[in-house]
């Protein structure tokens, strides 16, 4: 049967929500409060957690700082020192002696004063160093007493013979020249020639290749 309520809107009777609706609505706002509140709990925990291994992780990273910055100087004043090491060393064995040399060279030239083998004598001594795998060279004006090629010959030889002073050298130029002649001179003639010299470079001269098979210290850590 169809009932139609004639009364004016504001006389009629209001609907009221069930309980059940309210008991449902209620619930829903104490689960999603109840949710938020854990979810919020948790969140500030993790934040504090995450927050102070930030701030230990800080602290230690400014502790670091000063140690890792010394550490840096140390290793560029090792690196230095290695340098320099280095650079002694490669003065050290690049330098020849030349006291030495020059005068176990006079000695071949002066041959004990004898003049019948050979008689030589020099207007002047070139020395270039030597560069990288290009020992040093020598350049001299010399003169051979006479015309014989012979004697010239002979100063060379004995030069090259030399063990002492030529252990150092691996060339020295071939016999030749020009034979001059001034009458005011005994005697008159004489062959003038350059004498050409080149030394090893300066790792394989005899004191430093004796040096190199030596037992090295070890280097502490």
């Amino acid at each position: 049967m169809i009932q139609i309520n004639l009364l004016p809107s504001e006389y009629r009777s209001r609907e009221r929500l069930s309980l059940k609706v309210w008991a449902t609505m209620f619930a829903a706002v104490v689960t999603v409060c109840g949710a938020g509140g854990y979810f919020g709990h948790v969140y500030l925990d993790e934040y504090k957690a995450v927050e102070a291994q930030r701030i230990t992780r800080e602290d230690k990273l400014r502790e670091l700082k000063p140690l890792a910055s010394h550490y840096d100087k140390l290793v560029a004043e090792a690196k230095d020192y290695r340098q320099r090491e280095t650079t002694i060393q490669d003065i050290a064995t690049s330098r020849a002696l030349w006291t030495k040399l020059l005068d176990n060279f006079i000695d071949i030239v002066n041959n004990e004063g004898n003049t019948e083998r050979h008689s030589v004598w020099f207007d002047n001594l070139t020395v270039a160093g030597g560069r990288g795998k290009t020992g040093p060279s020598w350049n001299l004006k010399a003169l051979s007493q006479s015309n014989s090629f012979t004697k010239q010959a002979n100063f060379l030889d004995d030069v090259r013979n030399d063990p002492e002073f030529f252990k150092d050298f691996d060339m020295i130029n071939a016999p030749g020249g020009a034979v001059v002649s001034e009458s005011s001179k005994e005697p008159p003639e004489a062959i003038s020639f350059e004498l050409r010299l080149a030394m090893k470079p300066s790792n394989e001269w005899a004191a430093n290749v004796d040096q190199q098979k030596k037992p090295q210290p070890k280097k502490g850590r």
